[in-house]
């Protein structure tokens, strides 16, 4: 992606001014893993012990944390800005919500 992504931007953009953020455990950035040769960056989103969400609940709460850290990032990273007009991709922040204790927060450092 280019740009250095502050995980406190990410804290802030994923639990501040979000109304689903009472659903949010943890979170950890990742590398996408794919075949292209650019980097992008995989917010995975722990939901709290016993949290189910449908399909439709599940696309809200990845859209609000999209947004919410697309907006912190805009504000507050200083390249960010410059790369969302010449690399359009950057604005594809991936969420993927995992629930509780699965996905990278599985294992006995998953939880701690």
């Amino acid at each position: 992606m280019g740009a250095v992504i502050d995980t406190q931007d990410v804290a802030l953009g994923l639990y501040h001014d979000n109304p689903l953020a009472g659903l949010i455990e943890d979170f950890c950035l990742a590398p996408a893993s794919g075949g292209d040769l650019e980097s992008r960056p995989v917010i995975h989103v722990q939901l709290r012990p016993g949290v189910a969400l449908s399909a439709v609940e599940a696309d809200r709460l990845a859209k609000a944390c999209q947004h919410g850290v697309r907006r912190q990032l805009a504000a507050n990273a200083r390249d960010f800005p410059h790369l969302s007009v010449d690399c359009p991709s950057v604005q594809e922040l991936a969420i993927a919500l995992h629930p509780y204790g699965t996905g990278p927060f599985a294992g006995p450092s998953g939880n701690d």
